[in-house]
C-alpha cells in the first residue's frame, strides 16, 4: 500500500519550517523587547529568553544594533 499522504505531509511541513524572505531572530538576553520594522512597520514581541521570530529580513537589517537579541544567518 502507498505512504503518499505521509511523503505529502513531510514534504509540506519541510516547507513551512523555512520562510522565504524571513530570517529567525532569537532574543538571548533576559529582558523582554518590542523592535518594530523600520521598513515593513511590523511589531516583533519578544516575551523571554530563547523566545524566536520570523522577522522580514529587510526589518532584519536595522536589528544589527540591538542588544540581547540574535540573528541566524540562513
Amino acid at each position: 500500500m502507498c505512504n503518499c499522504n505521509q511523503q505529502r505531509a513531510s514534504y509540506t511541513s519541510e516547507q513551512k519550517s523555512e520562510q522565504t524572505g524571513m530570517i529567525k531572530v532569537t532574543l538571548v538576553g533576559n529582558k523582554p523587547i518590542v523592535i518594530y520594522g523600520d521598513i515593513t512597520g511590523r511589531m516583533y514581541i519578544f516575551r523571554k529568553k530563547n523566545d524566536s521570530n520570523w522577522v522580514d529580513k529587510r526589518d532584519a537589517v536595522s536589528f544589527s544594533g540591538v542588544e540581547g537579541i540574535k540573528i541566524s544567518s540562513n
